[in-house]
């Protein structure tokens, strides 16, 4: 959380320095330009546009750092999101004011398109790294089991060896208070979470699953559910023989 505050404050100084104080030079690619290539861009409004974002993305930090302090069981993930949709819209809108790209009406330079392509893949990038982890956090848990261990696959896996396990309950979720590193994607829960009860424990439930097994073992205890209450109860009893 805290780690979370300073970076805001960070971000809140460099968009001060780059919008108020004309600190341009902390734009990347704008003080290796040629001097005849600088005086073709709109500094200003570029600046004015970053300092907006860090602005912008610092305050979002501030508002994640109050709904983890208060402990609400708000989704931190739109948030994320919105950052990402923050840096993407903000490099794609400050091209505009780049009159090496752009000319006065707004038309594409001859070799403008050129000039465009490295950050289009930088964005295309962005996004499908973001994609692709909300794919993967939304994935179902699979469990497979081993001659020596049960293996919990994912985001967050763990591989609980049999001769470690003192306990295997079938259960019901647990109540939740709040994550201290882990992810929540739609119904599915992953990571490190603390019970309403003061108990740290790490999770691989889906919150549409009513049943879960608890396995208390040499780590940290352990729930998981899959697909269906019933395929659940089958779980336990196969994790229970071993």
């Amino acid at each position: 959380m805290w780690g979370l505050v300073i970076a805001a404050l960070i971000l809140f100084l460099l968009g001060f320095a780059v919008h108020r104080l004309g600190w341009h030079f902390l734009i990347s690619g704008y003080n290796t330009m040629k001097r005849e290539d600088k005086a073709r861009v709109d500094i200003k409004a570029v600046a004015r546009l970053l300092g907006f974002m860090c602005y912008g993305i610092a305050s979002i930090f501030l508002v994640i750092a109050a709904i983890d302090m208060s402990g609400l069981d708000i989704p931190l993930e739109p948030f994320f999101l919105l950052i990402v949709l923050l840096v993407v819209v903000t490099l794609w809108r400050s091209q505009k004011y780049d009159g090496n790209i752009f000319d006065e009406r707004g038309k594409l330079r001859p070799g403008g398109k050129k000039r465009l392509i490295p950050l289009v893949l930088v964005l295309t990038l962005i996004l499908g790294f973001v994609g692709g982890l909300l794919f993967w956090f939304n994935q179902p848990t699979e469990v497979t089991f081993t001659d020596s261990a049960l293996v919990i696959e994912g985001s967050y896996s763990e591989t609980i060896l049999y001769d470690d396990i003192e306990t295997v309950t079938l259960t019901y979720r647990p109540s939740l208070d709040r994550r201290t590193n882990g992810a929540a994607v739609g119904s599915r829960l992953a990571g490190h979470f603390r019970t309403t009860g003061g108990e740290d424990v790490l999770v691989f439930l889906d919150r549409d699953i009513e049943a879960a097994v608890r396995i208390d073992w040499s780590g940290k205890p352990i729930y998981v559910n899959v697909e269906s209450n019933e395929a659940t109860e089958a779980l336990y009893e196969e994790v229970r023989l071993k």
